[in-house]
């Protein structure tokens, strides 16, 4: 199968069968791009101002140490932020976007009581990981 690997995406990526949404944010480096995206989807103002606070620290980790983020501020509400590099079709990219999936996982089990729901944690994982794969690999629109 051919692919139509993407350069770079923002999209709202939603949890299955949870209420929760997170921003994926893959290979842009522009806080104007991503304001523009903010005000397309309407995003909550606390939100907004908290990631565009934040996005060019976030965007520096991402140049310097860290090959991925995941983001969250639970103060203003369930505000989570998953950060990538510019996309490419190889297991140590699609390995850091398991390593911060997990993140993503222990989060909402912290944040909906659910450590103790390891296989809902597991199938929530993979859901996950295959969406927002085949977003990036441009299997399935944004």
């Amino acid at each position: 199968m051919r692919i139509n690997l993407l350069k770079k995406a923002i999209f709202v990526q939603k949890y299955g069968t949870y209420t929760n949404e997170m921003v994926v944010i893959a290979g842009v480096t522009d806080k104007k791009e991503v304001f523009r995206y903010l005000k397309k989807i309407k995003a909550k103002p606390k939100f907004s101002k908290w990631l565009l606070e934040n996005f060019d620290d976030w965007t520096d980790c991402l140049k310097n140490k860290n090959k991925g983020l995941f983001c969250y501020n639970d103060i203003i509400g369930e505000g989570t932020v998953l950060l990538l590099r510019s996309p490419d079709d190889s297991w140590e990219y699609w390995e850091v976007l398991m390593h911060e999936i997990h993140h993503t996982v222990q989060h909402l089990a912290k944040t909906k009581m659910m450590f103790e729901e390891v296989e809902a944690q597991a199938y929530l994982f993979e859901f996950l990981f295959h969406s927002i794969r085949r977003k990036l690999r441009g299997v399935d629109k944004i």
